[in-house]
């Protein structure tokens, strides 16, 4: 089986469209989509109208059946097999990657991707996929004292930068000496989908900062040696961690 990403630059419901749309043609009729909403503070985001948003812009593309679990506690690979695919929203990346680990979360969902599974990553959910999560530490606090910053690693080596601006290279080229770690950098209007080997942008894409190196065949995208992938496609909006 190809796993199959999903990986969103943090954008609202009108930037994200083309991705949710190949979310929506993945899950086919009635199956059923896990929503993940423990990137954001409760106190802050009510995770009831976190869900109903989400199922708000699923609907109109046919896609009705999502499960939201608040807390992920217990909860592995027998509890996955229920879904088709899943959906982890944007928030703080250091306290989702925390979560995660907590609950012992990661491997069942290295398995449930090896099986097939498909896993969509908004903003913080995109860059925990990434090599490492240091890519936020501009933009997110790390309230919960996050010492290891390794992410799940399923992107080739790549970090991931999310909500990116063309005023940003700067700072992801001392990431990239620092860390010796390529970097893809989405803008809020961009994302990337991959299957197995493959990825596809969604948006329009610019040449901006380049990469370093993959095996994955990436269209429309082209390399530079020595500087980040960059997928951009208008000025973005502040940094915001929706959904």
């Amino acid at each position: 089986m190809m796993p199959e990403l999903i990986l969103a630059g943090g954008g609202d419901a009108e930037d994200s469209r083309p991705l949710d749309e190949v979310l929506a043609r993945r899950v086919p009729t009635g199956g059923a989509l896990l929503y993940l909403p423990i990137a954001l503070d409760p106190r802050e985001h009510s995770y009831t109208s976190c869900h109903e948003w989400l199922r708000s812009v699923f609907a109109p593309l046919g896609l009705d059946n999502i499960v939201m679990w608040a807390d992920i506690s217990g909860k592995g690979d027998a509890d996955l097999d229920a879904f088709v695919g899943v959906y982890i929203g944007g928030g703080n990346t250091f306290t989702l990657l925390h979560a995660l680990r907590v609950a012992r979360f990661l491997t069942p969902l290295r398995r449930f991707l090896a099986h097939g599974g498909i896993v969509y990553g908004g903003s913080a959910g995109a860059i925990i996929l990434g090599k490492d999560i240091m890519t936020a530490a501009d933009a997110d606090p790390n309230e919960v004292g996050l010492r290891d910053s390794s992410g799940l690693d399923l992107l080739d080596g790549y970090s991931v930068w999310c909500h990116y601006q063309p005023g940003d290279d700067g700072r992801i080229a001392d990431y990239i000496r620092r860390h010796t770690s390529p970097v893809i950098a989405l803008s809020e209007r961009a994302g990337i989908y991959i299957r197995g080997r493959r990825a596809q942008g969604a948006g329009r894409l610019a040449t901006g900062p380049a990469t370093a190196r993959s095996g994955w065949r990436r269209r429309p995208a082209r390399r530079r040696s020595g500087r980040p992938l960059a997928c951009q496609t208008r000025q973005s909006r502040p940094r915001s961690h929706q959904r």
